[in-house]
């Protein structure tokens, strides 16, 4: 019997053995005994990483659950989906109206994530229509090389990037994220609300896929931590980038 390696493990050291088939027979082991020994071995260790793994993601998506989402009745946060979107009221430097804005929040289980979006119905655009939307997607479907901010003006709502020389307060961000490859596995559900129509024309109802959806954010500086926690979430859920 000849050692002919060894590896490291939190079980100790795995020595790997050259077994002749004569030695064997002679020793009355069972070759099929030494060959299980490292597989429970490897399995063993498998199982510990998984359940790390599974224990990191739990507390990335807690974490991203307990900042992003409102909970006002433990800390009286209001989360950092809320966003609202101005213009200058008859043409007013000194103030503004309420256009529109929206309320995002979002639920998991496991690598399922459910996205739900719904417009502010105190805004001006929401005395003709609202809307809400939800996205349902698995994290291990997403690109993370895919996942991107950008910073938006809340008055506007221009892209900040676009216009470097504006003077513009670029409070808010855009995390946009996509499938790999690309492909339609987000699901969309949206209900649409008319309050000023009745009957059929007052509600309408649709669903469809696709390969992009995003987050918006009401804080610049913890967009930047969301993004990296989200990164995070998708590649420990699978989520690989594409080969090229």
């Amino acid at each position: 019997m000849v050692i002919i390696g060894k590896l490291s493990s939190a079980l100790g050291p795995i020595y790997l053995f050259q077994i002749g088939e004569g030695l064997a027979m002679r020793s009355g082991l069972s070759l099929k005994l030494l060959v299980g020994i490292p597989i429970a071995l490897i399995a063993t260790l498998s199982s510990a990483q998984q359940r790390t793994s599974d224990s990191e993601l739990s507390d990335t998506l807690s974490w991203m659950d307990n900042t992003y989402n409102p909970h006002p009745d433990v800390s009286g946060a209001y989360g950092h989906g809320r966003t609202g979107w101005y213009a200058p009221k008859n043409g007013s430097v000194h103030e503004e109206v309420f256009v529109s804005g929206s309320n995002e929040t979002f639920t998991y289980d496991g690598c399922q994530m459910t996205l739900r979006v719904e417009d502010d119905r105190a805004a001006e655009t929401s005395k003709e229509v609202y809307v809400s939307f939800s996205y349902s997607f698995n994290l291990g479907y997403i690109n993370p090389q895919s996942i991107r901010m950008t910073t938006i003006s809340h008055t506007g709502v221009l892209n900040c990037r676009a216009f470097p020389g504006a003077d513009m307060d670029c409070d808010h961000a855009e995390m946009a994220f996509k499938t790999r490859p690309e492909a339609p596995l987000i699901d969309i559900y949206s209900n649409t609300i008319y309050p000023k129509l009745e009957g059929s024309d007052h509600e309408s109802k649709s669903s469809s896929k696709a390969n992009t959806a995003y987050f918006m954010v009401n804080d610049v500086e913890y967009a930047k931590r969301f993004m990296k926690a989200f990164r995070h979430a998708v590649e420990l859920c699978g989520g690989k980038p594409e080969p090229f």
